[in-house]
């Protein structure tokens, strides 16, 4: 037979987190091998194991919502330190933003909780094999998503070239968006602060402005970020 995929489970809700460790036993091809009740509970039982050389998770079955740090923050931190170690969103959330924000985590796969113990155990399988399984209304929604952040890249193209925009002026512009100070914008661009100047003075007159704070506001009105 063949070696049981090792299976974490980080799930703050005592009867939701017992009924799917109860649910998993049922399965001989999955092992629960670290059950956490937190993020910051997670991460400090695998520096543990790490350290003792106990059986590390292949795949997490990781809540978003809890105490402290959150799913989408332990995902991260899981995908940076722990390489080869799958993560599988389980959580009530149908949210956009959070599904997206799970994927850049690192996330392998994405599925409502009303998935049922078959549907998860499945998704284990798939992630164990290299694959990213989706619930299809998850899948759906992560697609809408991607095609607003494209139409909106796409307008906001389309505004800074009718300015006659430079690549480089447009970084500045976000840039000055996020208050980042001449400073930073250099230092993150590799220039010098006189030419940070000089793309701000650039960018004042095309936008026919004469402060930032008007720079911004007209960034946001002709949609440029």
């Amino acid at each position: 037979m063949s070696t049981p995929i090792r299976v974490a489970v980080v799930e703050d809700h005592a009867g939701l987190r017992e009924r799917l460790v109860q649910q998993l036993a049922f399965y001989d091809h999955v092992e629960v091998v670290l059950v956490s009740e937190s993020g910051d509970g997670f991460l400090a039982d695998l520096a543990v194991r790490g350290r003792t050389g106990a059986p590390l998770p292949d795949v997490v079955l990781m809540d978003i919502e809890m105490p402290g740090r959150d799913g989408i923050e332990t995902t991260a931190e899981v995908t940076k330190a722990w390489a080869g170690m799958e993560v599988l969103i389980l959580t009530v959330y149908e949210d956009e933003d959070k599904i997206f924000a799970a994927v850049q985590a690192g996330a392998s796969g994405y599925l409502l909780k009303d998935a049922g113990p078959d549907a998860v155990v499945r998704a284990v399988q798939e992630i164990a094999q290299g694959g990213a399984p989706t619930s299809p209304l998850v899948a759906r929604k992560l697609l809408g998503y991607v095609r607003q952040q494209q139409a909106a890249d796409r307008r906001s193209a389309a505004a800074a070239d009718a300015l006659r925009l430079t690549p480089r002026e447009t970084d500045v512009l976000s840039r000055l968006v996020e208050d980042d100070t001449e400073a930073a914008i250099a230092d993150a661009l590799g220039v010098s602060p006189h030419t940070v100047r000089s793309h701000v003075k650039n960018l004042y007159a095309k936008l026919q402005v004469h402060s930032r704070a008007q720079a911004v506001r007209a960034a946001f009105e002709r949609g440029l970020v």
